[in-house]
């Protein structure tokens, strides 16, 4: 696993997942947070997904937990060890065996509860992660328990620590700050990953027909870690061009703007034209998308073949939600790009100089 992306189980979230290659799926683990009111999409996901593993654990986003699959499942319920969301992950076990159930809590749930979900889980699945929510840095309970599961845990070292930041970063990450402290001490257990995620994609768009470029700060932050902890499996993750933080509850009579974004190392271009449900604008955003400096190519992904395709049929271009599926797929290749070409970059010939250019 080279990059861990959260995304809402949705309809556009899992097709930007489906259409990614299997070469791609080697290197890439979803972690889907469950919502919705049916669990359709996940099923879908369930079946294409195969052989390669994902995370899976419940939303614990506003207007999600108010959609009728988690209240109708009670899958937040601690009671009983979590025995609801326990139940769920272990029916989508029997349809996709590579799921890595998560145990993530709030800070009310009883410390008992947590830990015994967490000895359950390991003694049933091949693999389980523990996701921290720590925006800026985790509240002393958090960090409390999550220690004291990896205490409780026989195989702590076989475990994915997932460290969601949500839209920020660590105050600090220099040596001797909160943060370099908990990694320190998480290496202590020799996790099987630490997984940080972040996002900082904006959660207002640009103007009506304008453009503008805004930068992906969480490779900024994140790229730093490994050189400071070489000794732990660092995961670089974020939320795949989305913002849970943004507003995402549709108002009758709210104008939907036809909205296009491109991700290069490391801005995202964002892309705003027409007026109201003027969906065929998609055809021009698609044409300056294919003009953009550092496009990748029309064979690079799913979502580029289909800027090819729209653009040269004039046609099938679809609305708002269509391309809320290329922008996530796009960005999740090219973030594998970027990873795999600054691997491959010779030691040796960077000046240390010129390191936060690269960023």
């Amino acid at each position: 696993m080279k990059y861990a992306a959260c995304l809402r189980v949705g309809l556009n979230d899992i097709k930007a997942l489906t259409n990614l290659e299997h070469p791609r799926r080697d290197l890439f683990t979803p972690l889907l947070d469950m919502r919705g009111n049916d669990d359709r999409h996940l099923q879908s996901f369930l079946k294409d997904w195969t052989d390669h593993p994902f995370f899976m654990d419940i939303s614990r986003g506003k207007k999600d937990v108010q959609e009728s699959f988690i209240a109708t499942h009670d899958l937040h319920n601690p009671l009983n060890a979590f025995h609801a969301k326990k139940t769920f992950f272990k029916n989508i076990q029997t349809t996709n065996p590579t799921i890595i159930p998560v145990i993530s809590w709030s800070d009310d749930d009883a410390q008992r509860d947590v830990v015994q979900l967490a000895l359950s889980l390991e003694r049933e699945f091949d693999a389980i992660a523990i996701r921290m929510f720590c925006p800026e840095k985790p509240t002393p309970t958090s960090r409390n328990r999550l220690f004291s599961i990896m205490d409780s845990l026989a195989r702590p070292s076989g475990v994915h620590v997932i460290l969601d930041f949500i839209a920020s970063a660590p105050p600090s990450t220099a040596a001797g700050s909160d943060f370099d402290r908990l990694l320190k001490n998480l290496n202590t257990y020799a996790p099987s990953s630490i997984v940080l995620l972040s996002t900082s994609f904006p959660i207002d768009k640009p103007a009506s027909n304008s453009s503008r470029s805004a930068t992906c700060y969480d490779v900024a932050w994140q790229s730093t870690i490994n050189q400071s902890l070489p000794s732990a499996n660092i995961v670089y993750g974020d939320y795949a061009a989305t913002n849970p933080t943004a507003p995402m509850e549709y108002v009758i009579g709210m104008p939907v703007l036809p909205f296009g974004c491109y991700y290069t190392p490391t801005e995202w271009w964002q892309r705003r034209k027409g007026g109201d449900k003027e969906f065929n604008n998609y055809i021009d955003i698609a044409k300056e998308i294919r003009r953009l400096p550092g496009y990748h190519g029309d064979d690079f992904c799913w979502a580029t073949r289909e800027y090819a395709r729209i653009e040269m049929t004039n046609a099938g271009y679809g609305n708002n939600g269509t391309w809320n599926g290329y922008r996530i797929n796009q960005h999740i290749c090219a973030i594998l790009k970027s990873i795999a070409d600054q691997q491959n970059s010779a030691p040796g010939t960077i000046d240390p100089d010129e390191i936060d250019d690269l960023f």
